[in-house]
């Protein structure tokens, strides 16, 4: 069973198609690469899949059962935005455990699984920390973990290094994959950046003009 299976998905704003009847499966524990030009739709293929834009046509399945029509908050998703998002009148262990808290998780179950995720990504002492104190790789991390806090059945990161300059880029990327191949999470990773790319994925796919032209599978 896949992680994630999308058919003939399609998307439009206004007059204009942004997804042309895409279809992409990705394996549980897979981490598939989206490429593509500015403005191809690669953004917009993440959000729909998260359910934050309608489609117009097409089936999203997440681990076999159709999730076309559920809201964002039922689909299971962690989505690690490009800007990031942190909380910033939260501090650190707040942001990671903002999702379990939203659940229902009592509050040793959510201290004990923010631990457990700020050992993960090398942030054991700084639970307490104001995110906006961090470097930015630290806040990456911080960002990821926040994400798979949930136990997401499915990672969307969408261009999460872009923020950071070449040198740092490659360093976090490493640690970004084994954060996710750690805890055995099926993600997608929009990037326009090749040698990110070729560090990251397991397999690339890419759009073009709301299409997909190679390795969807």
């Amino acid at each position: 069973m896949n992680a994630l299976s999308v058919r003939g998905l399609t998307l439009r704003f206004g007059e204009r198609t942004v997804l042309d009847g895409v279809s992409l499966d990705v394996e549980q524990s897979e981490l598939v690469v989206v490429m593509g030009p500015s403005g191809c739709g690669k953004s917009t293929l993440l959000r729909a899949i998260a359910g934050l834009e309608p489609i117009a046509g097409g089936s999203i399945l997440l681990d076999g059962r159709d999730a076309t029509m559920l809201p964002p908050h039922r689909r299971n998703i962690g989505f690690v935005f490009q800007d990031l998002a942190l909380f910033p009148h939260l501090n650190v262990g707040e942001n990671i455990a903002y999702g379990l808290r939203r659940r229902g998780m009592k509050a040793p179950g959510r201290r004990k699984r923010v631990r457990e995720l700020l050992d993960l990504v090398g942030l054991g002492d700084a639970t307490l920390r104001n995110v906006q104190t961090l470097s930015g790789g630290e806040q990456q991390r911080v960002a990821v973990a926040r994400a798979l806090a949930p136990s997401p059945s499915l990672l969307l990161l969408d261009e999460p290094l872009s923020a950071l300059d070449a040198d740092r880029k490659l360093a976090i990327a490493d640690e970004i994959v084994r954060v996710i191949r750690t805890t055995g999470t099926a993600a997608l990773y929009v990037t326009h950046d090749e040698d990110e790319a070729t560090r990251v994925c397991s397999r690339v796919v890419r759009l073009e003009d709301g299409q997909l032209v190679g390795g969807g599978r």
